[in-house]
């Protein structure tokens, strides 16, 4: 576990010079501290950290890209996210396939249907949602679904996992109560390394 840890900090470090490199006019104009493709790879390595994550997600792991529809913001990032992930479709996390959907967010019902005929275990929460959060968590937490996001303030609105950027340097928060109440327990190893969200 510990090489584990040291490892992903390794990453975290090395992704955070790339950052340095980078002007920071391109983040001004970005609705998240991090780029869509600087936050998906770190995503899915914390997501190894989740011990349940197998049992949640069963064959593959499918992500539910969700957005509104009726913001340009959320639409833009929505599908950059999604333009991520379907350069990981031929990777694995924890030998599960990755695969990926776009979900418009309309009601907790629907979102609800989405999940059970998709078989969808993680949630990327696009920004945007700030208004739709309260019916992502009710559904995310009866169909234990992991809740993931580029939006640091999403993770203290109950949202488990989110990236933000402290001191040019990614930031990875965790709130653990909704994790847990989503089906999720995150190692140690990781949590050590994370900022708690309450």
């Amino acid at each position: 576990m510990r090489n584990r840890g040291l490892g992903f900090r390794n990453a975290v470090r090395a992704l955070a010079l790339v950052l340095a490199l980078r002007p920071a006019a391109l983040f001004a104009a970005e609705p998240m501290p991090l780029r869509a493709d600087l936050q998906i790879p770190l995503i899915l390595k914390i997501l190894t950290y989740d011990r349940h994550l197998e049992s949640k997600a069963g064959a593959q792991l499918m992500v539910g890209v969700v957005y509104a529809p009726t913001d340009v913001t959320s639409v833009a990032a929505a599908n950059e996210v999604s333009d991520v992930l379907f350069r990981f479709q031929d990777k694995t996390v924890k030998r599960l396939p990755i695969r990926f959907r776009l979900v418009e967010y309309t009601t907790p019902e629907a979102l609800e249907r989405t999940v059970e005929r998709w078989g969808i275990s993680v949630f990327y929460v696009a920004p945007g949602s700030a208004r739709n959060l309260d019916g992502i968590k009710v559904i995310s937490q009866k169909r234990g679904v992991t809740t993931t996001t580029g939006v640091p303030d999403y993770v203290r609105r109950g949202l488990s996992v989110g990236l933000g950027l402290s001191d040019d340097r990614p930031q990875i928060l965790v709130n653990q109560a909704s994790a847990r109440a989503e089906g999720s327990e995150f190692d140690a190893s990781l949590l050590r390394i994370s900022v708690p969200v309450k």
